[in-house]
């Protein structure tokens, strides 16, 4: 059957592309700073949550939201929890560790599937009688207009059309919003593959994530129940072809061979799956009536663990902006927004892509000195304390 139109008459103070962690979240928090206005999202997915097959390392600052909305206590008790970080170069000194204790938190931060946290947030989301999501809604097109856009999306067949004040694309690295407002991106290839999978270990973590960079590439291990871990291991696009087709004994000893046996003997892996590694970059991430959060905006390595919770970010600081504002989509209301957003991205972006090009490098000198940089940071408190804060998604 052929789409056909409808148009709703009723005005949205806003419409959400993509219900997603970060697209669900950033609905909770404004309806709950901003009670009096009716938000729109529009998930693709038709049944429930949108689908999210990763494990994700939530920072600290990120349970402290979770936490505040109500949604932590359930989900609690299947999060593999942080309590201290070795960062570390195979065959040199150097090394970093930092403990929760050390700085006044239970945890440094939680491993847990998204597919969980997806969940809970779209419960959450359903019980605000302010949240419209739609679901099975792709998003088509965007209008501009002086005091709205019109935005244009498929539901069942039919497209239909929503008048909003502000349209927020929170649809992921190939965003169809960013496409229909022009901005485009700037990429880097890092000429990394990043394999992930779920690791089952002879012993528990006990608490331990691990950051080591190896000659192969990085490895992280996050701590997860059960005596499983969270595996990313970054490599070269040629080893990852070769460990990719390697049966599960050969890539687990290999993997071993490779991290060491810091953590213990690994004897199986579950979920393997690859993507390439690169850092995607918007131009802009603010149009006349829209605004971009999430990975729609900023796509990042994984090393550090970063990128979802710089979405956690964005999505804070659109509903602080949006907070005291009489029209959503105003000029003030979305250059307040980016104000508050600059400076994060700029380091920890900067933070990032600063460790996968210095930590990528075998040459001497640079091994040295980065050794010695771990080594200065573990010994130094005040700059153990700064990274610390950093990591853990709070103000230094």
């Amino acid at each position: 059957m052929d789409a056909q139109l409808t148009t709703s008459n009723s005005p949205a103070s806003l419409v959400i592309s993509g219900g997603g962690l970060v697209g669900a979240l950033a609905a909770l928090l404004l309806a709950q700073k901003r009670p009096d206005w009716q938000i729109h999202v529009l998930e693709p997915n038709s049944h429930g949550p949108a689908q999210d097959q990763r494990v994700i390392a939530l920072a600290a600052a990120t349970v402290e939201l979770l936490q505040q909305l109500g949604i932590w206590e359930d989900l609690a008790p299947q999060a593999g929890a942080i309590e201290h970080i070795h960062v570390s170069d195979r065959h040199q000194l150097g090394m970093t560790r930092l403990h929760a204790k050390q700085h006044g938190v239970p945890a440094l931060g939680y491993v847990i599937a998204a597919a969980l946290l997806n969940t809970a947030l779209y419960q959450a989301a359903q019980r605000q009688r302010t949240i419209i999501w739609h679901s099975g809604a792709r998003f088509v097109s965007t209008h501009a207009e002086r005091d709205h856009r019109l935005v244009c999306f498929e539901q069942h067949q039919q497209l239909q059309q929503l008048h909003t004040q502000l349209l927020v694309g929170a649809d992921g690295q190939r965003s169809e919003v960013r496409t229909q407002l022009g901005i485009r991106t700037t990429s880097t290839d890092y000429q990394q593959v990043g394999i992930v999978g779920i690791l089952q270990l002879q012993q528990s973590l006990n608490g331990w994530a691990y950051e080591r960079f190896t000659t192969s590439g990085p490895i992280a291990l996050l701590p997860m129940s059960d005596n499983r871990a969270s595996l990313v291991w970054s490599v070269s696009p040629k080893l990852a072809e070769q460990l990719l087709d390697a049966d599960e004994p050969s890539f687990v000893r290999q993997c071993q061979q490779a991290f060491g046996y810091r953590a213990g003997l690994f004897s199986a892996i579950e979920q393997r799956a690859h993507y390439p590694l690169q850092l995607h970059l918007a131009e802009h991430s603010m149009a006349h009536r829209a605004v971009l959060v999430g990975n729609a905006s900023h796509t990042l390595h994984p090393i550090a663990g970063q990128g979802f919770n710089l979405g956690v970010r964005d999505a804070i600081a659109l509903s602080e902006s949006l907070q005291g504002s009489s029209d959503a989509g105003s000029y003030s209301s979305v250059a307040a927004y980016w104000q508050l957003r600059e400076a994060d991205y700029r380091t920890i972006i900067g933070l990032t892509d600063g460790l996968v090009r210095g930590f990528s490098n075998q040459l001497w000198p640079l091994t040295s000195i980065r050794s010695l940089a771990l080594m200065g940071l573990d010994h130094i408190a005040p700059l153990r304390h700064q990274f610390a804060r950093q990591t853990m998604g709070f103000k230094a």
